[in-house]
């Protein structure tokens, strides 16, 4: 159990170390902070632990092939489809749940564990969906929004999907979940071209605060196309970054 969570912690700290990027936000949302203070103490340690890893970053991006780069982040991209089945079901969306499903068995077996993208040329093009925007189509709302420790912004509502998709995971893998995690996590944090605004925000807890909130509304009204979306690892979504 001790190891267990040893590797969790480890997961947690190589994948989210740092922010969402700051995105052009379409959609105006105002959000709730309440917990600001907090939230902002817990930002600057999320970025201090960024400015750590960064340097290693760097390396994998500069040392290894692109096309390595692409063949790893396919897999475990295909690995994360399963969520999406899930919480489409949850929703009632048959349809993006049924591509998803097909998405993952294809290149599963086409694209030879996930290592190439299969399934986009032949159509199959899933929705990424995770608790949270099941949640949202419930009715269940966003809450105070919450910048957690190394995984970085949330709200109250996916947070909550957070804590389910963690535990459906454990429930059904065991021991073999934390080291999924932590292999999943570093494969994002590495991939992951996560950049800030050019115009260098003053307040750039509040650009990323805002940003986030307004692409949880997008992904909640399914305001956004398939192709602007990833699924990420802790079970929940992010918009594709800019390379």
């Amino acid at each position: 159990m001790a190891n267990r969570f040893a590797t969790i912690g480890l997961a947690v700290a190589v994948c989210a170390s740092t922010a969402l990027p700051a995105i052009a936000q379409e959609t105006v949302v105002t959000a709730w902070d309440p917990l600001e203070d907090l939230n902002r103490a817990t930002f600057a340690f999320n970025s201090a632990v960024a400015t750590v890893i960064a340097p290693v970053i760097g390396a994998y991006r500069e040392m290894v092939p692109e096309a390595v780069q692409t063949g790893v982040d396919n897999v475990f991209t295909n690995l994360r489809e399963p969520l999406t089945t899930v919480s489409s079901a949850l929703q009632g969306d048959l349809d993006n749940a049924g591509i998803s499903a097909r998405r993952f068995a294809v290149n599963l077996v086409a694209g030879i564990g996930g290592i190439h993208d299969a399934a986009t040329p032949m159509g199959l093009v899933s929705r990424p969906e995770d608790v949270g925007s099941a949640l949202c189509s419930y009715g269940v709302s966003a809450g105070p929004y919450l910048v957690l420790p190394l995984l970085g912004s949330s709200t109250s509502r996916e947070a909550l999907g957070l804590a389910v998709a963690y535990s459906v995971g454990y429930e059904l893998s065991d021991d073999f979940a934390a080291r999924y995690y932590l292999a999943d996590g570093i494969v994002a944090k590495l991939s992951d071209a996560r950049t800030r605004s050019a115009a260098g925000p003053t307040d750039f807890y509040a650009e990323q605060r805002d940003a986030y909130v307004a692409l949880r509304e997008e992904i909640c009204q399914d305001a956004l196309p398939p192709a602007d979306l990833k699924a990420s690892p802790f079970g929940t979504i992010i918009r594709k970054p800019s390379s």
